[in-house]
This record gives structure tokens, C-alpha cells and sequence, in this order.
């Protein structure tokens, strides 16, 4: 090509290997001699100068092109770099498709373009630092010559799962280019000035790199589950998201140094060179570099002396010299600033107040009126209006730490929210003259354990969103999920009717739902950290107590169900033989009471008699086990 020529007018052009000239590829050999250009061995290139309009193509190893970057930022000249063969990574950073054929992309019509460079101390880094552990950023900066596109992914998560449990959290400083200081406690840092490691990549998301800036990624994993977060964040970039993991801290500036107590390890490219205390700075505009146009894309010569620090995930100093002596939760525990918000709005919400009572006045003839019409919606209607669950909530924290002025005010708060239920929904029954069991109503008077089951898990959740202000909608979805004034409603109207049984079944519930709501949101604020253990102790054992005393009725109800559900099972579509009529069971409904009934239609092929009915019945106790009230309606099929 031309070009070749018209350049070493106005400079030279070299080509500088490490090694044996023989040991290079022939086809290699064969294009840089057809090109014409200039050998140089390692041992002559470092002891000429080269003029700032040569130019110079490197080939070697990593140690070997540090040394020619070094060189180039003293002397001012012009470098492209041809990666070997065992540099796949290398070649697809330069945006190269593979490591031969390539020197005409530096021959070309191409210009040099200002390239920063990244040192780890006095050592110019290629890809990227690693201090400490950081997985999995660390394991890909540990495996630089493996394709980690075509490996197995599953398995590198594996891996930097198992690892956890080596790791541990130290005591750190950092401090940036404009004297910012952080006091934290990581497990580990990646540092890197360009995308040198796709999982970096994956939790930044950046366009642009070569900005003077070097992009230190600070790694504090505040429990197991975010822990597995960043994980899948990192390794599966379908897992993206605009913001950091909480495990994941961000730093953005000319220079950091890291100090950590103990020391920390260092590795530069994969090579272990040091341990901290470590200063890391970019060399704005270091070199004239030549490129491939698509690694110009992601590393266009730009300036930033903007500082950015997104680190609010991360434990400040105090927490810091706590976490450091802790193992790694499952759950996250809360910050300082996270606990006095949360319990300040506990506080509130554990506080009576008119328009607590207002609002569950109007949301028990709200679910009273629906429960009369059999109306599913509007007792949804009412589930959202009723404020009961917040004190609920601030109940099962002020009993987990034992705090009886927490307890104490909400465990008021619910007592009149009950009584205003029960007294409204009993004043409605015995004003209306309805006596009718709807549907709604008969909904309510069968708790089991299921329901218990429904209600730990509306606990769970009401206590990971009131810990979330991002979810606190959530509240919303799990009010409805646990019901609590539909029962209380249904209680007041068993109260009205003078049906103690009614009363019973329908307040089984509602204790149901908050024993259940009680333990799970305290046993969840103690993992989430708002109590240590032995605080926490009683608290849960009153919780356990108050679970332990509702399962009793419940095991007995549950029982009852799946003995119920068996035998609908049994008699759906039986099919009987009476004096040579066909008779099959359908639509088959049972129901308890003083006396248990039976309800069904016969589908017959010719109606039956008084004694038929009868020999009908005996069978059907026969397989029930029991006596029975039946009360069918015959269909007679032709």
C-alpha cells in the first residue's frame, strides 16, 4: 500500500517484537517485509530514541509492551500494538477480529489519537487492577488468555458464589485526585480507566471511556442475597439495571489511593505486583495511539474533571468497624439513617389518631355493606381503606426489641381498631333485617392453616416493604392479601345475630392473620438487622407462643378440610346402581353446622321413590363415615 511510503517521509516506521525474529509467524514475517518496514529487536529498541513523527508497531508480551508504553510517553512518539496470538483479549479490546493480517489498520490513512494510561503505582495498566477480591470482576481479571464469552457462565457463577465464603470485609480508606475521603469496609476494588473487563461493563452501562478518569468499582457485600444480586448483574447482561447493586460502590476520578486495614493484595493484568496502601492515576492524553475505528468509538479523547462518588450503599466508618466483625448476613441489614427513618414512621403509625379512627368506621360499614351483598369488590373496597395493618406492623417491632412504648401505643391502637370494627359491624347487623349467610360471610368461617400460611407470608412481605421506601406500595397488594376487617366484620355480624359460633370462627381469623403477621414481620426486622438475637429472644418467643396457641383450632379446622375435600372427591360424579335405575352424584357441596349437610343433585335415569332416596342415603353415610343431612334435587337424564 502507499501509504506506507508517503509516511516515512515525514517519519520512520518500526517494528518492535520481544523474542527470536524466527519465532514469529511467517505470514507475519512476509507482510512486514512486503510493507517495508523498519526490524527492531527488544535490546536495540530500547537503547534508540525514536523522533515523535516515527512510528512504532509493538509485539510481545504484556510486561514487554508496558515497557514500549512507558517509552512512548517519554519520547512522544507514535504507537500501535499488534497482539500475539495467545492475546485474544488484547486483540478485542483493540476492536481487532484476530492478531494477523491486522498491521494495514495501522498503516492506513488512520490518525493517532491521545490515549490516557492507568498505573497501579509506577506499572501501566493494560486491563484493569484488582485489589483484594472482587468477584466475579477479579476472577475474569485473573484469567485474561480464557474466552469467558464462549465459557460457561453458570459455572463462573458457581464459582464466585463458593468464594464467598472466604471472603472478608477490612477496614478502608480512599481517597480521590480532589482530597475526597471515604472510610468504608470492602471485600475488594476493581480499578480500570476503559472497558477492560465485560462484567465492569455490565454494572456501569458507560459509552464513553478515555475521559481522564480512572473507574474504581468498590465491592461490600451487605448480605448473602445481595451478594447473589451482584452476581447476576455482573455475569448476565440481560440482568442490567440503571443503577449500582447495593454491593457495589462507584468512584470516578484522576487518581485514587486505597488504604485498607489489613493490607490488601494487588494484582495488575492478573499479576500479583503489591498490596496497599496503593495510588492509582491516569496520564491524561499519555500517548499518540493508533487504532481500530470501533475501539475510537468506545475510547474518544475527551476531558472530565468532574469527581463522582456513588458510594451511598456502602457502611459508612461507624458501620464499617461493625460489619468487619460480623459474618455475612442473609439478608441486608439496615443502615443508621435507615433505622431512624424507619422507626420514626412506625412511631407514627403505631400512634391512635381521628383519622385512624375515621377510616376504620368507614371501612367496616364499608366491608359490612359488602359482605350483606355478597359483593366481592367492595369488601377489596374496604380491605384497601382499613388502616389496621400499620400498627400491626409497628406492634411486631416494638415486641421484637422490646420496646414497651412502641409495643404498648400499638398495641392500643389495634385494640380500639378491633373494638370500632366489632361494634360497627354489630350495630349494622342489628339495625338491617337480613339474616341470610352470604357467600362473603361463609368465606370467613373456616380458617385453617393455610390461612395461617397466607398470613406469615403478608407479614414477611409488609415488613421488607416498610423497610423499602421503593416498595411501599406493596403494602397495598399485602392489605388485601391478609384481609383483616372482612373477619372482624363478619364477627360484629355473628355478635348482631346472637350466633356465638359465627363470632368464634370469624375471630379465629382475625387472630390468625395477626399472630401470623406478628411473628413473620419480627423474624424479618431481625434479619434485616433492627435487633440483635439476644434482644430479639423474647420478643420472638411471645411471637412463636402467640403462632403455637392459633394452630391449635387451625390443625383441627385444617383436618377437617382435607377430610372434607377427600370425600367431595369421593362423591363428585359417583355413580349408583338402585333397582336398576343409573344414579350419579353432581355439583356436590358440603356444609358444616349443628348438623353436617350434604347437598347435591341426583342425575337419575328415572325418578326416585321414598325407599330408593333412603338406600341412597345409607350408602352415602356408608363412605362418609358419618351421619348426614342430603338435600338433592333429581335430573333425570334421557
Amino acid at each position: 500500500m502507499g501509504s506506507g511510503e508517503e509516511k516515512q517521509e515525514s517519519g520512520s516506521l518500526y517494528f518492535v517484537y520481544e523474542g527470536e525474529r524466527g519465532e514469529l509467524p511467517g505470514d507475519l514475517l512476509q507482510e512486514i517485509d512486503s510493507l517495508k518496514i523498519q526490524w527492531l529487536n527488544a535490546a536495540d529498541f530500547f537503547q534508540k530514541r525514536l523522533e515523535k513523527e516515527d512510528r512504532l508497531i509493538a509485539h510481545g508480551s504484556l510486561l514487554f509492551l508496558k515497557k514500549v508504553l512507558r517509552k512512548a510517553e517519554a519520547e512522544g512518539f507514535i504507537l500501535a500494538i499488534l497482539p500475539t496470538p495467545k492475546q485474544p483479549k488484547l486483540a478485542k479490546i483493540l476492536g481487532l477480529k484476530g492478531v494477523e493480517g491486522s498491521l494495514p489498520a495501522f498503516l492506513s490513512s488512520v490518525e493517532p489519537q491521545a490515549l490516557d494510561l492507568l498505573y497501579a503505582g509506577e506499572e501501566p495498566v493494560f486491563f484493569s487492577a484488582l485489589v483484594g477480591e472482587a468477584p466475579p470482576l477479579g476472577v475474569q481479571n485473573q484469567t485474561l488468555n480464557e474466552d469467558l464469552e464462549n465459557g460457561s457462565r453458570l459455572g463462573l457463577f458457581f464459582r464466585a458464589f463458593w468464594r464467598l465464603r472466604g471472603l472478608r470485609r477490612v477496614l478502608a480508606e480512599v481517597t480521590t485526585a480532589k482530597g475526597q475521603t471515604l472510610k468504608t469496609a470492602i471485600t475488594g476494588a476493581l480499578i480500570f480507566n476503559r472497558e477492560a473487563n465485560s462484567f465492569a461493563a455490565n454494572l456501569l452501562q458507560e459509552s464513553s471511556y478515555n475521559d481522564g478518569q480512572l473507574r474504581a468499582l468498590l465491592i461490600s457485600p451487605l448480605s448473602v442475597i445481595s451478594y447473589l444480586h451482584h452476581l447476576m448483574v455482573s455475569i448476565y447482561a440481560r440482568f442490567r439495571q440503571p443503577t449500582l447493586p447495593d454491593s457495589v460502590g462507584l468512584i470516578k476520578s484522576e487518581s485514587l489511593t486505597i488504604q485498607c486495614d489489613p493490607p490488601l493484595q494487588v494484582s495488575v493484568d492478573g499479576v500479583e505486583t503489591g498490596e496497599t496502601p496503593m495510588t492509582f492515576q491516569v496520564h491524561p492524553k499519555a500517548i499518540r495511539f493508533c487504532a481500530t475505528e470501533s475501539f475510537w468509538e468506545r475510547n474518544h479523547p475527551t476531558q472530565s474533571d468532574k469527581e463522582t462518588l456513588r458510594v451511598d450503599h456502602l457502611p459508612k466508618e461507624e458501620e464499617a468497624k461493625e460489619v468487619i466483625r460480623k459474618h455475612l448476613p442473609l439478608l441486608t441489614h439496615a443502615s443508621e439513617e435507615e433505622y431512624k427513618e424507619l422507626f420514626t414512621a412506625l412511631r407514627a403509625d403505631g400512634k391512635l389518631s381521628s383519622t385512624f379512627v375515621i377510616l376504620m368506621i368507614l371501612s367496616t360499614l364499608l366491608a359490612t355493606v359488602g359482605l350483606f351483598l355478597n359483593s366481592a369488590s367492595v369488601v377489596i373496597g374496604a380491605m384497601l381503606l382499613a388502616p389496621l395493618m400499620q400498627p400491626i406492623v409497628t406492634f411486631s417491632m416494638g415486641l421484637l426489641r422490646w420496646d414497651g412504648s412502641l409495643a404498648y401505643g400499638a398495641l392500643r391502637t389495634v385494640s380500639v381498631g378491633v373494638g370500632l370494627v366489632l361494634l360497627s359491624a354489630l350495630s349494622m347487623a342489628a339495625l338491617l333485617p337480613f339474616r341470610e349467610l352470604t357467600p362473603e360471610m361463609a368465606g370467613r368461617l373456616h380458617p385453617s392453616l393455610l390461612d395461617l400460611l397466607v398470613a406469615v407470608v403478608s407479614g414477611i412481605a409488609a415488613a421488607y416493604a416498610k423497610n423499602n421506601p421503593k416498595i411501599s406500595g406493596s403494602l397495598v397488594g399485602v392489605a388485601i392479601a391478609v384481609a383483616l376487617v372482612p373477619p372482624l366484620s363478619t364477627a360484629g355480624i355473628g355478635l348482631g345475630w346472637g350466633d356465638w359460633m359465627m363470632f368464634y370462627h370469624a375471630f379465629l381469623l382475625f387472630l390468625t392473620n395477626f399472630a401470623g403477621i406478628v411473628f413473620a414481620a419480627a423474624l424479618i426486622f431481625m434479619l434485616l438487622g433492627f435487633s440483635p438475637l439476644h434482644r430479639a429472644r423474647k420478643g420472638l418467643i411471645y411471637g412463636v407462643m402467640m403462632v403455637l396457641l392459633v394452630a391449635i383450632p387451625l390443625t383441627l379446622s385444617f383436618r377437617q378440610m382435607v377430610r372434607d375435600a377427600g370425600l367431595l372427591q369421593t362423591l363428585e360424579s359417583r355413580r349408583f346402581q338402585l333397582d336398576g335405575k343409573a344414579v350419579t352424584l353432581e355439583n356436590v357441596i358440603l356444609r358444616h353446622g349443628k348438623s353436617d349437610r350434604l347437598l347435591c343433585d341426583l342425575v337419575v335415569s328415572a325418578p326416585l321413590n321414598q325407599k330408593e332416596m333412603q338406600r341412597l342415603k345409607t350408602e352415602v353415610e356408608h363412605l362418609a363415615g358419618e351421619s348426614l343431612i342430603m338435600e338433592c334435587a333429581q335430573r333425570i337424564r334421557f
